[in-house]
């Protein structure tokens, strides 16, 4: 039986919920200062692979919400916000799925490959995303667009590439370790 199956509505998913969002910020602004690296993605596709698809999405939206929203070096507004959060809710569904997809096996290839690609899918889309929404907001023609999404790739690549580190070294053997201690209570 998943923990999503068993939690169900209760009390005991909130509190989950509750912890994932108060780590997902504090893990933010603790690399705050670090351009383009982050481990809030992780943490939101974490809550997804542990508490389920709809907890995952519900809790990456709202770490995205309260952190973007509310951060002290400057808060995030209208579409920019938007995609924010629907980049950190998808990372929170790619998690769920994740678990669906390796089944019960922590190991092996599948498990790690797994993994690292749903990381990846998750800090492209996301930058994908936030990238575009800035120009699209600010009304910038077609030529501008593309001139600040391709002023973007590099800073996109850091992202990505720190990603595909965190997602390799730390979230692949942490879930099997948090599944333990949470499967136990």
């Amino acid at each position: 039986m998943s923990l999503e199956t068993r939690l169900g509505r209760s009390p005991l998913l909130l509190t989950r919920m509750a912890a994932f969002v108060a780590v997902g910020i504090a893990l933010g602004l603790a690399l705050a200062a670090i351009p383009n690296v982050e481990l809030v993605t992780a943490v939101c596709f974490i809550s997804g692979f542990l508490l389920g698809v709809r907890a995952g999405v519900v809790t990456g939206g709202l770490i995205e919400a309260l952190f973007a929203g509310f951060h002290p070096l400057g808060s995030s507004l209208g579409l920019v916000l938007i995609a924010q959060m629907a980049g950190m809710a998808l990372a929170g569904l790619l998690g769920g799925v994740a678990a669906r997809v390796t089944g019960p096996s922590r190991r092996g290839i599948r498990y790690a490959a797994s993994i690292v690609l749903a990381g990846a899918v998750a800090t492209i889309v996301f930058d994908a995303l936030t990238n575009l929404a800035f120009p699209v907001m600010a009304g910038f023609s077609l030529s501008q667009t593309l001139v600040t999404l391709a002023a973007g790739v590099p800073f996109a690549a850091i992202h990505l590439f720190s990603n595909l580190l965190v997602f390799g070294v730390l979230v692949r053997p942490l879930i099997p370790r948090l599944e333990r201690v949470w499967l136990a209570s």
